[in-house]
């Protein structure tokens, strides 16, 4: 529509600087410039109605306004020659003929006309199919399916992370599910048993309230079953249809309890396309007081874990760096997805077409009964 208006003015420009040097035709220059003129007219307010509404009202069929200018062509013409249209009857001395403004003889000469002309106009608008938008965005249907895993055992009451180990694993997971917006999340808890705390699930702010209220002691304390927690994440991802699946381990042990070797989960994990990112979270031994006199940590298992997957392994010596693993994963993960709308379009060309038919059985009507001519 833009382009059009902007060709309209430079039309009318060119005629307007013609009409300047052309002196020998000045009905069908005169002509030229109302026709340009009407018909930026008509594109400009066209131009500001598509603007005022924005991107909730279009054409689809834009194509047929270029007919208006049958209409406007036909408007201009009637304006030089009008004895075109109607046949004058000589008469004797009208000169002598005082000349003054009569509503009547205007409406006779111009409101049929100008009623077919009008009501052409607003068929051909009508034509071109006016409809209003509406843009609904839609959420996410697929984005990564992401499984949390918390340890759990007695071990995780330690201080060397403020203000625990738990409570930092506790208050980073709420951080990193609250980054991710498109993506389907569970939770596994896990000590000396595994269970499945959560289902993958878009709800956050349900999740995140439930890592914050979990406690030690939520399940059976004493060891570390890093294979049967791999065992119960994989299980429940291994179905999923999501472009990326992932699983987040947090442990500050080694495996010493459960019935499923986590290397074997780690292969299994694996064949499902699903990958491992381990986080051993303990200060080294004897950094602080806090610190254990041995590394509690089997880093070996951990990262052939995460190798055998995909994945990585990341060692966090106190809670700044937890954070700063959590953030490293959540760049490497990205949920490459572009936002999807649904658009509606609702016809509005009923009024057009309407008006446009009563304007013209209106100035019919005005031709055969109001303002009938004499042949």
């Amino acid at each position: 529509m833009i382009y059009a208006t902007i060709i309209s003015i430079a039309l009318l420009i060119i005629a307007l600087i013609s009409s300047i040097f052309i002196k020998r035709y000045p009905r069908i220059m005169s002509s030229i410039i109302l026709f340009c003129s009407l018909t930026t007219l008509l594109l400009f307010a066209l131009l500001i109605i598509e603007r005022l509404y924005g991107d909730q009202f279009a054409f689809l069929q834009p194509a047929y306004l270029i007919l208006l200018i049958f209409p406007v062509g036909l408007f201009a013409f009637h304006m030089h020659w009008p004895h075109y249209f109607s046949k004058a009857i000589n008469y004797p001395l009208t000169e002598h003929i005082s000349r003054h403004f009569s509503f009547s003889a205007f409406i006779a000469q111009w409101g049929q006309l100008s009623c077919i002309l009008l009501a052409t106009a607003l068929l051909i608008i009508a034509l071109a199919r006016p409809v209003t938008i509406n843009q609904t965005t839609l959420p996410p249907t697929q984005g990564i399916d992401i499984m949390m895993i918390i340890d759990a055992s007695a071990s995780m009451r330690k201080n060397d992370f403020f203000p625990t180990r738990f409570q930092a694993a506790q208050k980073n997971a709420i951080r990193f599910i609250g980054k991710r917006f498109n993506d389907r999340i569970g939770l596994t808890v896990f000590a000396k048993n595994a269970t499945l705390a959560s289902p993958l699930t878009l709800d956050h702010e349900a999740l995140q309230e439930l890592v914050a209220s979990l406690y030690l002691g939520i399940v059976d304390p004493n060891l570390t079953a890093i294979g049967d927690a791999l065992g119960v994440a994989s299980n429940h991802l291994k179905n999923s249809s999501a472009k990326s699946k992932i699983i987040v381990l947090l442990t500050d042990g080694s495996n010493n309890a459960g019935t499923l070797d986590p290397l074997l989960a780690a292969k299994a994990a694996a064949t499902y396309g699903i990958k491992i990112y381990a986080i051993a979270t303990a200060s080294p031994p004897n950094e602080s007081i806090f610190s254990s006199v041995e590394d509690e940590i089997d880093e070996g298992l951990l990262m052939k874990v995460a190798k055998e997957t995909g994945g990585a392994f990341y060692r966090a010596k106190n809670e700044q760096e937890l954070q700063n693993i959590y953030d490293k994963i959540n760049e490497m993960e990205k949920t490459d997805f572009m936002q999807s709308a649904r658009i509606s379009h609702y016809d509005i060309y009923s009024p057009f077409l309407w008006m446009g038919i009563l304007l013209l059985l209106f100035g019919l009507m005005l031709g055969r009964l109001l303002f009938v001519r004499i042949p």
